[in-house]
């Protein structure tokens, strides 16, 4: 069996096979890498957030079974040049940089790699929260710079202590379950908003169910944890920000397509919210210019929350997991198209 791996500069190709070869021996390896996170991802017709040429994998791919990739472009010419090709693999949660639709139409299965990255978001998100409401960042910025900001002391600038804090998580997911068991933790109460999960699920959790009007009226920090879909593009408008309360944080960690960034400046820059922490925008990359970057009460980071070691093997191991299954006994464990093989 000859697998195509192609990795990048977070899942190195001597990751996937060092995992792959405790599973397949006997297996055949070609490794090829694209240039994430080096270079930002590219969007196309066909395949989203991706890096590197489909081109330069054509080459390659003649001879293969097995196709596993992390951020590499899966497109149908390329699923065209592979004539002998079983099954793609993609060790990312959400595969949106494979073209699924073809690969159905070819009935090869898609495998991919759901909450590699949880523990690593979960743990960026309190730490998130943490560096804004503490004034770290600031503080940090500004001495680098030579200024002692002795004002981050005052009554008025001083953030307050989780314990005293309503935490209001807006998706109830794995990421957001486990951001709300950590809040829990610190002795924050904890509301929830997620119309896809009944109400008593998560007050059996010990959390309260609100809904998202109510949460971002009542909560002191709003953290998101939502997917990209129609039903949530832009869901925090400026109608939405206006509900929250002028001492209260955002955290974004989810994906910037669903915060109108426009609207989030003017709150932050007339102080009808006390800061935000944002992981993840719309564009990528945040321009330099962005008025954003303008602001001291922002935390901005380049979309890393979901970075680790640990993140970056655990994703592989589950494919590997997967294709052994899928070889073995015709399992399609993690198989995002499988309809198409009922």
């Amino acid at each position: 069996m000859r697998f195509l791996v192609v990795g990048d500069g977070f899942v190195r190709s001597f990751i996937f096979v060092d995992v792959l070869k405790r599973y397949f021996p006997d297996a055949d390896f070609i490794e090829h890498e694209v240039p994430w996170p080096n270079e930002p991802f590219y969007d196309s017709d066909e395949v989203k957030e991706c890096s590197g040429n489909p081109e330069d994998l054509m080459p390659l791919i003649k001879d293969v079974d097995v196709l596993i990739v992390d951020t590499a472009p899966v497109t149908e010419a390329l699923l065209k040049a592979a004539p002998k090709l079983k099954v793609v693999a993609c060790t990312r949660g959400g595969p949106v940089n494979v073209n699924i639709k073809a690969c159905s139409s070819m009935k090869i299965p898609v495998f991919n790699s759901p909450g590699r990255n949880e523990s690593a978001v979960v743990e960026f998100t309190v730490g998130a929260a943490l560096a804004l409401m503490k004034n770290m960042a600031l503080g940090h910025y500004e001495l680098k710079r030579g200024v002692w900001r002795g004002d981050l002391y005052l009554y008025d600038r001083v953030g307050p202590e989780l314990s005293d804090l309503t935490v209001g998580i807006v998706g109830y997911g794995k990421v957001g379950r486990n951001v709300a068991r950590l809040f829990s933790l610190f002795g924050c109460e904890v509301l929830v908003h997620d119309p896809y999960v009944d109400s008593s699920i998560i007050e059996d959790a010990g959390y309260k169910s609100a809904s998202l009007d109510d949460l971002l009226k009542t909560a002191d920090v709003v953290s998101l944890h939502v997917r990209l879909s129609p039903e949530t593009e832009k869901m925090m408008d400026e109608s939405r920000f206006n509900l929250m309360k002028p001492s209260s944080y955002f955290i974004n960690t989810a994906r910037g397509g669903v915060v109108d960034y426009d609207a989030l400046y003017e709150v932050l820059s007339k102080g009808r919210i006390k800061g935000a922490a944002l992981d993840v925008f719309d564009p990528e990359p945040l321009p330099a210019d962005h008025p954003l970057t303008k602001l001291d009460n922002v935390l901005l980071t380049p979309h890393i929350a979901g970075a680790s070691k640990r993140s970056a093997i655990r994703g592989v191991e589950t494919v590997a997991e997967a294709l052994f299954a899928y070889f073995n006994t015709g399992e399609l464990n993690n198989c995002v198209n499988k309809e198409a093989f009922a």
